[in-house]
Protein backbone atom coordinates (compact mmCIF):
# COMPACT_ATOMS: atom_id res chain seq x y z
CA UNK A 1 0.00 0.00 0.00
CA UNK A 2 2.67 2.55 0.98
CA UNK A 3 4.63 1.92 -2.21
CA UNK A 4 1.50 2.68 -4.27
CA UNK A 5 0.84 5.92 -2.36
CA UNK A 6 4.51 6.89 -2.66
CA UNK A 7 4.41 6.39 -6.44
CA UNK A 8 1.24 8.49 -6.71
CA UNK A 9 2.70 11.30 -4.60
CA UNK A 10 5.85 11.55 -6.64
CA UNK A 11 4.26 10.99 -10.05
CA UNK A 12 3.35 14.13 -11.95
CA UNK A 13 -0.42 13.89 -12.30
CA UNK A 14 -2.68 16.83 -13.08
CA UNK A 15 -5.97 14.96 -13.11
CA UNK A 16 -8.66 15.86 -10.57
CA UNK A 17 -8.82 12.17 -9.61
CA UNK A 18 -5.25 12.29 -8.28
CA UNK A 19 -6.25 13.29 -4.74
CA UNK A 20 -9.26 10.98 -4.65
CA UNK A 21 -7.10 8.01 -5.70
CA UNK A 22 -4.68 8.75 -2.86
CA UNK A 23 -7.58 8.83 -0.38
CA UNK A 24 -8.68 5.40 -1.57
CA UNK A 25 -5.11 4.07 -1.32
CA UNK A 26 -4.68 5.18 2.30
CA UNK A 27 -7.50 2.90 3.40
CA UNK A 28 -6.96 0.11 0.85
CA UNK A 29 -6.33 -2.55 3.48
CA UNK A 30 -8.32 -2.89 6.71
CA UNK A 31 -6.61 -2.07 10.00
CA UNK A 32 -6.11 0.90 12.27
CA UNK A 33 -6.80 3.97 10.15
CA UNK A 34 -4.89 6.32 12.48
CA UNK A 35 -1.71 4.32 11.92
CA UNK A 36 -2.26 4.34 8.16
CA UNK A 37 -2.73 8.10 8.20
CA UNK A 38 0.39 8.50 10.33
CA UNK A 39 2.42 6.54 7.74
CA UNK A 40 0.78 8.56 4.97
CA UNK A 41 1.78 11.79 6.73
CA UNK A 42 5.37 10.55 6.93
CA UNK A 43 5.34 10.02 3.16
CA UNK A 44 3.81 13.45 2.61
CA UNK A 45 6.65 15.11 4.52
CA UNK A 46 9.07 13.72 1.89
CA UNK A 47 7.17 15.50 -0.89
CA UNK A 48 8.54 18.85 -2.02
CA UNK A 49 6.22 21.72 -1.21
CA UNK A 50 4.42 20.00 1.68
CA UNK A 51 3.20 22.45 4.30
CA UNK A 52 3.40 21.46 7.97
CA UNK A 53 1.01 22.55 10.75
CA UNK A 54 1.92 25.60 12.84
CA UNK A 55 4.34 27.10 10.29
CA UNK A 56 4.45 30.42 8.44
CA UNK A 57 3.87 28.52 5.16
CA UNK A 58 0.71 27.00 6.63
CA UNK A 59 -0.56 30.43 7.69
CA UNK A 60 0.08 31.78 4.21
CA UNK A 61 -1.41 28.90 2.18
CA UNK A 62 -4.22 27.89 4.56
CA UNK A 63 -5.37 31.06 6.33
CA UNK A 64 -6.87 30.17 9.69
CA UNK A 65 -9.13 32.37 11.81
CA UNK A 66 -9.49 31.53 15.51
CA UNK A 67 -11.96 32.84 18.06
CA UNK A 68 -12.54 31.97 21.73
CA UNK A 69 -15.64 33.43 23.32
CA UNK A 70 -18.24 32.30 25.88
CA UNK A 71 -16.76 28.81 26.20
CA UNK A 72 -16.69 28.27 22.43
CA UNK A 73 -13.60 27.90 20.25
CA UNK A 74 -14.19 28.38 16.53
CA UNK A 75 -11.73 27.76 13.71
CA UNK A 76 -12.28 28.76 10.11
CA UNK A 77 -9.78 27.52 7.54
CA UNK A 78 -9.42 28.25 3.85
CA UNK A 79 -7.99 25.37 1.76
CA UNK A 80 -7.03 26.06 -1.87
CA UNK A 81 -8.03 23.95 -4.84
CA UNK A 82 -5.71 20.98 -5.43
CA UNK A 83 -4.52 20.74 -1.82
CA UNK A 84 -4.38 17.47 0.06
CA UNK A 85 -4.91 17.99 3.79
CA UNK A 86 -4.51 15.70 6.79
CA UNK A 87 -6.32 16.76 9.95
CA UNK A 88 -5.40 16.28 13.56
CA UNK A 89 -7.28 13.65 15.59
CA UNK A 90 -10.31 15.22 17.23
CA UNK A 91 -10.68 14.80 20.99
CA UNK A 92 -14.36 15.79 21.25
CA UNK A 93 -17.62 15.58 19.34
CA UNK A 94 -18.44 18.84 17.56
CA UNK A 95 -20.23 20.32 14.56
CA UNK A 96 -18.29 21.20 11.42
CA UNK A 97 -19.66 23.53 8.79
CA UNK A 98 -18.48 23.12 5.21
CA UNK A 99 -19.17 26.63 3.99
CA UNK A 100 -17.89 26.71 0.42
CA UNK A 101 -16.23 24.49 -2.16
CA UNK A 102 -16.07 20.87 -3.21
CA UNK A 103 -13.85 18.20 -1.63
CA UNK A 104 -13.39 14.47 -1.23
CA UNK A 105 -12.99 13.15 2.32
CA UNK A 106 -11.64 9.88 3.65
CA UNK A 107 -14.35 9.13 6.21
CA UNK A 108 -14.05 7.17 9.48
CA UNK A 109 -15.63 4.15 7.79
CA UNK A 110 -12.85 4.08 5.18
CA UNK A 111 -15.20 5.29 2.46
CA UNK A 112 -14.21 8.25 0.30
CA UNK A 113 -17.09 10.73 0.13
CA UNK A 114 -17.49 13.71 -2.18
CA UNK A 115 -18.83 16.70 -0.25
CA UNK A 116 -20.13 19.93 -1.76
CA UNK A 117 -20.89 23.00 0.29
CA UNK A 118 -22.92 23.95 2.12
CA UNK A 119 -23.10 21.00 4.48
CA UNK A 120 -23.08 20.37 8.22
CA UNK A 121 -20.93 17.43 9.29
CA UNK A 122 -20.91 16.10 12.85
CA UNK A 123 -17.42 15.09 13.87
CA UNK A 124 -17.01 12.40 16.53
CA UNK A 125 -14.23 11.96 19.03
CA UNK A 126 -11.40 10.05 17.40
CA UNK A 127 -12.07 11.33 13.88
CA UNK A 128 -9.10 12.05 11.65
CA UNK A 129 -9.64 12.98 8.04
CA UNK A 130 -7.67 13.34 4.85
CA UNK A 131 -9.27 15.67 2.32
CA UNK A 132 -8.59 16.59 -1.28
CA UNK A 133 -9.91 19.97 -2.50
CA UNK A 134 -11.56 19.94 -5.94
CA UNK A 135 -12.28 23.67 -5.50
CA UNK A 136 -11.23 26.34 -3.02
CA UNK A 137 -12.88 25.39 0.28
CA UNK A 138 -13.81 26.98 3.59
CA UNK A 139 -14.42 24.78 6.66
CA UNK A 140 -15.54 25.95 10.11
CA UNK A 141 -15.39 23.90 13.34
CA UNK A 142 -16.93 24.79 16.70
CA UNK A 143 -15.73 23.32 20.01
CA UNK A 144 -16.63 23.79 23.66
CA UNK A 145 -13.69 24.86 25.80
CA UNK A 146 -12.65 26.57 29.00
CA UNK A 147 -9.33 27.58 27.42
CA UNK A 148 -8.23 31.19 27.45
CA UNK A 149 -5.67 30.93 24.63
CA UNK A 150 -5.62 29.37 21.16
CA UNK A 151 -2.75 27.09 22.19
CA UNK A 152 -4.68 25.79 25.23
CA UNK A 153 -7.82 25.28 23.11
CA UNK A 154 -5.91 23.32 20.46
CA UNK A 155 -4.50 20.99 23.15
CA UNK A 156 -8.03 20.41 24.45
CA UNK A 157 -9.59 19.57 21.08
CA UNK A 158 -6.80 17.92 19.02
CA UNK A 159 -4.08 15.33 19.31
CA UNK A 160 -1.59 13.81 16.88
CA UNK A 161 -1.49 10.51 18.78
CA UNK A 162 -4.62 8.38 19.03
CA UNK A 163 -3.23 6.87 22.25
CA UNK A 164 -4.21 10.19 23.93
CA UNK A 165 -7.88 9.28 23.41
CA UNK A 166 -10.03 7.48 26.00
CA UNK A 167 -9.63 3.69 25.82
CA UNK A 168 -13.30 3.09 24.90
CA UNK A 169 -12.91 5.39 21.84
CA UNK A 170 -9.80 3.51 20.69
CA UNK A 171 -11.61 0.18 21.06
CA UNK A 172 -14.72 1.48 19.24
CA UNK A 173 -12.65 2.81 16.32
CA UNK A 174 -10.57 -0.35 15.99
CA UNK A 175 -13.77 -2.39 15.80
CA UNK A 176 -15.17 -0.07 13.10
CA UNK A 177 -12.02 -0.24 10.97
CA UNK A 178 -11.59 -3.99 11.23
CA UNK A 179 -15.21 -4.87 10.44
Amino acid sequence: MLKRIYRRLFKKNKEDDFGVNILHDVNKYRGVLWEKIEKFNELLKLQQGVVLHHTKEMEDMFPLKHNIENGMYTREIFMPKGSLVSSFIHKQNHPSFFMSGDMSLLMDTGEVKRVKAPEVIMTETGTQRIAYMHEDCTWVCVYRTNAKTIEEAEKEVYTEDYRDLPRFIITKRKELWQA
